[in-house]
Parts: structure tokens; sequence; C-alpha cells
């Protein structure tokens, strides 16, 4: 296209180079006249009035004979003020025609030239004509005395073009033809790879590089699709959220490539099990998504996340790694939980999160969704507290039972809320939870613990502190070493921090727990199972894991006057947790009676409202001196030794 317009400039040019050429001939013909054949000829006279009829027949013989010859057509004489005073067409004679103008622009001794229309005699049609004025110049006078008009036929000079055209427009035909044939292979091989490259650049922009899946784009696009159509033919359909437990784990440990090999795996079994007309995308990282077009109730959409679940039971073997990987899958319904597609996405990964927590999938329900707005501005402020360290931590005494004393505090947190107050855990705890925040908090936590530990043991009060951690803790691989750089950073002996982990965390993912808890206990930090009994896990689950405390829940123990199973509980719990070696520690003691019976029972250590509530570390400190004056004074019982003979405790 680009040589072809090219080409068209080269003929134009061409074509106007000789015509301008012709018409200069033209030109210099006129000139020629005025100089050698006329000028002498005509007198000062034949300018200033019209020519009587004589002088007129004289200069037609003239005119006739040496001008009007070949391709000249008509002659004239203009008078300076523009007016004919002769002209081989009589009817010109004394009239100040349109030309005039031209005439006048001549007398300062420049040769114009006009195309223009003209009425020929002895042709029926006006006829294409260039129209030359030459000023004539008289001897002894500065000014021309007038102008002499010739008007020639234009026909000559336009095939003149012509024939000046003619030779360059081949010679570009030859060119332009010998380039295409010459360069012929080469775009279309240019072509061929652009028009590759415009569909690699589209698959990108609509399809996963890693699985070839669709991607968040086309996903979204495919959903507002099956919108239509449902909302169209009043159907339903529905929308699945999956992502993969503990692959981040994965990456870690062994690699990003061993990551992204999972991935495709993972991306061929879903396709294995979904169908023609489902949507399978890859939003990003290990998080998957579905359209199930047609799934429009609860089970249909779980018979599919069930069958999703049982491709993935099979191990994947990657580089001869073998991986057992489990799935977390939430599911929207269309029109029932949005009828949108910000809906819809975001109650399936609120069914998600659940899924998580109760380890089968999902559909959402209401009661699923812990986050309305004031929930998710908690959320902020709470990420706010964190960096204004308005968290604070309190302190409650874990008792012996035998001697009174207080080897031991459990750190507690609360918020010292810049507008409503001191708040509980129980206000911000399971929003961080349900979000990323629970780590940071952990950490702050753990640092503040153990900070305050540190001072207390240069104040000469040798007491340790135990710190909860939470399923999202257990998981993170980094914990191990945080632990480790934050005694480091204190100069603590590792028995001085005791940990407490959720018995739903021992159940959840008893590997991964395990795995952890050995290595935090090869350090020589002591572990401890919070709230046990208030899930499924069992004393023959725990003895698969390093811990050295249990702690039962004060379900059971607040009802030990009023129920005599609960106490027959707690009877059984300490005989078989001393059998396998392990403290036990009374949660939510708080009656003197309940501590009465937890002693008589041997129970190791209590906890509670009835001992003290949690308190700040200054008001700990008092305390701990009032209760030494307790201890002092009260008889001891031998002490039951209840350490791990089989495991040191020395990092």
């Amino acid at each position: 296209m680009l040589l072809s317009l090219g080409a068209f400039v080269i003929l134009i040019f061409v074509r106007q180079h000789a015509i301008t050429q012709a018409e200069s001939a033209a030109v210099f013909h006129a000139r020629f006249v005025v100089r050698s054949v006329v000028g002498e000829r005509l007198a000062p006279a034949d300018f200033a009035v019209r020519v009587d009829a004589k002088r007129a027949a004289l200069l037609d013989r003239l005119m006739n004979r040496d001008v009007l010859l070949g391709d000249t057509l008509s002659t004239a004489l203009y008078a300076r003020d523009g007016r004919v005073t002769y002209a081989s067409d009589r009817a010109l004679v004394g009239t100040t025609p349109p030309d005039a103008r031209t005439a006048r622009s001549a007398l300062d001794g420049t040769v114009m030239k006009i195309v223009s229309m003209m009425r020929v005699p002895g042709s029926d049609s006006p006829r294409k004509v260039l129209k030359v004025f030459v000023p004539v110049p008289f001897v002894g006078s500065s000014e021309s005395a007038g102008v002499l008009q010739l008007a020639q036929d234009y026909e000559p000079i336009a095939h003149a073009g012509r024939q000046g055209l003619l030779p360059v427009v081949g010679i570009l035909q030859l060119v332009l033809l010998t380039l295409y044939v010459s360069l012929f292979p080469l775009l279309r091989r240019v072509t061929a790879r652009l028009r590759g490259q415009v569909e690699q650049i589209e698959k990108l922009a609509l399809y996963d590089a890693l699985t070839g899946l669709a991607n968040r784009r086309l996903f979204r696009d495919r959903v507002e699709q099956a919108l239509l159509s449902a909302k169209r033919d009043g159907e339903s359909f529905s929308l699945m959220l999956l992502d993969l437990d503990r692959f981040k784990e994965i990456n870690d440990t062994l690699g990003h490539q061993t990551g992204d090999a999972v991935l495709e795996e993972l991306a061929d079994r879903l396709r294995s099990v979904s169908r023609a007309s489902d949507t399978v995308a890859r939003l990003g990282g290990d998080e998957f998504a579905l359209v199930l077009e047609g799934a429009g109730d609860a089970a249909s959409a779980l018979f599919v996340a069930e069958r999703i679940r049982r491709a993935l039971e099979d191990p994947f073997s990657i580089d001869g790694l073998t991986l057992n990987l489990e799935t977390s899958i939430g599911i929207a319904l269309f029109p029932e939980h949005g009828d949108d597609a910000e809906s819809l996405l975001r109650h399936a990964d609120i069914a998600l999160y659940a899924s998580k927590e109760e380890h089968v999938p999902i559909v959402y329900a209401s009661k699923h969704n812990h986050h309305s707005p004031a929930r998710l501005g908690l959320v902020g402020e709470t990420r706010r507290a964190i960096d204004n360290e308005e968290l604070v931590i309190h302190y409650q005494p874990q008792v012996q039972l035998a001697s009174g004393e207080t080897p031991r505090v459990e750190a507690l947190v609360r918020w010292e809320h810049p507008e409503r107050g001191l708040l509980l855990p129980e206000a911000f705890i399971p929003v961080a939870r349900q979000s990323a925040l629970i780590r940071p908090i952990t950490r702050y936590v753990l640092d503040k613990a153990l900070r305050q530990c540190r001072e207390w043991q240069d104040e000469g009060i040798n007491v340790a502190v135990a710190v909860n951690l939470a399923g999202r803790d257990l998981a993170d691989s980094r914990l191990e070493e945080e632990v480790a750089e934050a005694l480091r950073r204190w100069k603590l002996d590792p028995q001085m921090l005791e940990l407490e982990i959720p018995e739903s965390a021992v159940m959840n993912d008893p590997q991964r727990v395990q795995k952890m808890l050995t290595r935090l206990s090869e350090r020589g930090v002591r572990v401890a199972v919070d709230d046990f009994g208030s899930g499924y896990a069992s004393l023959s689950h725990l003895k698969q894991l390093p811990v050295d405390v249990l702690k039962i829940d004060k379900s059971f123990v607040q009802n030990m006057g009023t129920n005599e199973e609960d106490e027959a509980i707690v009877r059984s719990t300490v005989e078989l947790a001393h059998s396998l070696g392990l403290v036990v520690v009374a949660e939510g003691v708080e009656t003197e009676e309940t501590l009465s019976r937890l002693t008589a029972i041997g129970c190791d250590m209590a906890q509670g409202y009835c001992l003290s509530r949690p308190v700040p570390p200054e008001e700990l400190i008092q305390w701990l001196g009032d209760a030494e004056g307790r201890a002092a004074r009260k008889p001891h019982r031998r002490k039951r030794d209840t350490a791990r003979h089989s495991r040191s405790l020395v990092a």
C-alpha cells in the first residue's frame, strides 16, 4: 500500500511536470510572437483606443498570416485600463472581459497565464484553452503600452502531459511488480509470524500461561454470559472456588518449580472431571474457579465438588516425590446467593474460608458471613492497632495446686481502643482469625510476652510465659524461626516459653502439626494442648505428638460441683494424662469448691477467676508477692513428678 501510494504521488508529479513544461513552451511561443513577429508592427495607438476598421483589417491579415497558426486559436489587444482594443473575435472589441484583471496584472512586465473555457468559432462547445498575456513595451517608454493575449488550444498541452506520463507508468509498474515478486515470500513469512504473535497475545490476555485454563478476565466474562443466559431462560447455575491446602508450604519447601508442576497436574484433573459446558479457570496462585451451568441446586453442586475431591485423592507424583494434597471448595448458587458476578464471587469466597475450617465442600449460607461492614471496619482498625501498639498483654497465673507456686502465666491480648475502651479478645480475635491478621497479632503477643519475661528475670522474678497459637500460625513454615529469633532477641531459655495450640488444630491437620511441634519441641520450647475435650482429639492422638501440658476445657471444670459425669471426665483425663507423662492444667476454675476437688483428684495446676483474673504486668507483680505469702503459709504435699523422662527439655 505504501509503494502504491508513493507511485501515485510520483505519477502526479510527473504529469504536472510535463504539463508545466508544455505551458512554459506556450509562454515562450507568446513571447517570441511579441518580440519577433508582431512587436515591431504594433503601434502604441493600437493599445490606446479601439482600432478603426482599416487598422483592424491590417491586424487581421498580420495575425492570420503570422500568429494564428497551429494551436493558436485567438488573439486580442488590451489597453492599460483592461478594455479590448482589438481581437480576432470582434465581439470582444470595446469590452472589458473577465480576463481584463489578469491582463492588467501583466502590465508590470510579468507574463501571465490562465486556463479557461472559451468558445471558438467553428466549434459547437467551449474548448479548454491556455491564455497567455504578454506585456508589449515600446522604445522610449518605461511602461508597457498594453498587453497581447494569445489563446492556445489546451489539448496538445494535456496530451504532452499524458505522453510524458506513459513511460514513467510503465517503469513504475515494472519496479512494483519486481518488488512484489521479490518481497512476497518475506512478507508472507512476516505476516504469518505477526498473525501467530497476535493469536499468542490474545491467548495470553484470556488464558493462564501455566495451566492453559481461562484466566480471571475470561472467567469474569464467562460468569457474565452465564448470568445473562440464566436470567433470560429462567435457569440457575453454580459458581465454585477452590484452592489447595498447604500449597505455600510446597512452594517454600520444594520450590516454585514443583509448585508449578502441582498446579499443572491439578488443572489436568479439573479438566477431566468437568463437562464441556463448564468453565474452568485459574484466578491466580493456587486459586481455581468453575462455572457449572445447569447445576443450579446445592445437591448438584456438591456432587461435582465431591467428584473433584475424589479426583484429587490420588497422590501427585512430581519428580519422584509423592504428594498427598487436599482442597477446600466454596460454592455459591445463582440466583439464591446473588444476581451479579461480584455477589456470587464474594459469597463463594466466604464459603471457601468456611470449607477450610470444616474440611468439606461448603455451600454458602448467611451464618458463614463474618464480613459485615462493621466487621470489615474492625479489620482495618485492628491493623492500625498493631502498628500503633494499642494492643496490650494481660497475664493470668497458672498455680501449682500442690505447692501454691506460680511457675507460669498465660499471656492474653487486650485492645486499648481509643474510643471504645478496653476490648476483650472476643471482640476482635474472631475477625483476625478469618483474615491474615492473626499472624501479626501472634508475633506481636510473642514479642511483648518474652520481653516482659526478660524484664521479670532482670528483677529476680522467675516466671515463664504461655502464648496462644492459632491454626494459621501452625500452617506457616516461618513460625519455628520466628519463635527462635524472639528467644534469641530477649536472651531467654526456651523452657521459659510455652506455646498453647488449640485442640481443633491437632485434628485438622495432624501430620503438619506434628512436624511443626516436633521442631519447636526439639528447640526446647514447651507445648500445651488448649481446650482439651472441646473437640474430637483423644489421648491416643496426643500420644503421637510432642506435648508437655494438657489443659482441660473449662466447660468440664466449671460443672464439677454439679455434674458427676463432668467430674468423672476430669478425673479420668487427669489419670490418663499422668500415665502419658503430661502435666494437667484445669482452666476456668471459679470457686474454692472446684479448686478443692481438683486438688483431691491430683490435678497439677489450675487457672481461673478463683485464683486471679488476667491482670496487667504491674498488678501481676503485686499478686505474685501476695501469693508467695500464701504459699509459705500453706502446707505442701509431695509434688507429682510430671515431667516426661523420655524427652529432654533443654535446647
